[in-house]
């Protein structure tokens, strides 16, 4: 009986570990999750259950994509696959657990000044100046120009008014005192020889640059900022996560 009893222990408690659920995720893990991504107000930005994805009434944010796929996201723990929140959130679940996680943006995606850039609201530009050919060809479309010809200048028109060997001099015409476009409006007010234009954004409008897409929003009276953040950055997110398979590192 002496040499039984110990191996009975070990079973007794080796059942009392597994009865509690399934293999227990460590760093170096690789893991097979599905999950919901909420923002605080409970709005879905992005999930891999497509039941979830394709519920109207679940509530979702403007920037929320459908996946072509629905499948398990997989990734090895602790390598910086995913967001940090998210990667050390699975560390101690169980294969077969759901559990609900908060992330703050420094664990998720944090804002990054670096991703921005700050335009002059107000500008003042002369009625009359000179304009390359590259310039103007770039800008209009136009290989001729011909003195007395009204070409599209800026947010307006501008006539020719002289051709020389390598520029045009540009007379601008401007007929409005308010220009809206999809991103916002200018007011124009023109001088004696200056046009003074003052660009007021749309709060979230999406421009379209040379490095990228931004967000439009107002500084102050003088400033605007482009923000290029993507749209989670700054964000405290919610996730509900499910375990579903867990292969244990190689030893």
């Amino acid at each position: 009986m002496k040499q039984v009893y110990p191996i009975l222990l070990i079973l007794i408690l080796l059942a009392g570990c597994t009865s509690g659920g399934g293999v227990v995720v460590e760093k170096g893990d690789t893991v097979f999750v599905h999950y919901v991504g909420k923002l605080e107000n409970g709005k879905v930005f992005d999930t891999n259950i497509q039941d979830v994805a394709e519920n109207p009434v679940v509530e979702k944010t403007d920037t929320f994509n459908k996946h072509t796929v629905y499948t398990p996201l997989k990734f090895t723990v602790g390598a910086g696959e995913v967001i940090e929140g998210f990667d050390d959130a699975v560390i101690g679940m169980k294969e077969g657990e759901t559990k609900e996680v908060t992330i703050p943006p420094e664990n998720g995606y944090e804002w990054r000044e670096d991703l921005t850039q700050v335009g002059q609201r107000v500008a003042v530009l002369d009625k009359v100046e000179s304009v390359t050919f590259h310039d103007l060809t770039k800008a209009t479309g136009l290989t001729e120009f011909v003195v007395g010809t009204v070409v599209p200048w800026r947010e307006w028109k501008a006539e020719i008014v002289a051709v020389s060997d390598e520029t045009v001099v540009l007379k601008s015409i401007v007929n409005t005192s308010t220009i809206n476009t999809e991103v916002g409006s200018f007011d124009i007010v023109v001088d004696t020889g200056t046009i003074t234009e003052t660009f007021t954004p749309k709060e979230g409008a999406e421009i379209k640059t040379h490095t990228g897409k931004g967000k439009l929003s107002i500084i102050n009276d003088t400033h605007f900022l482009i923000d290029f953040n993507p749209p989670l950055a700054g964000k405290t997110l919610v996730f509900d996560i499910t375990v579903d398979t867990v292969e244990k590192a190689q030893a």
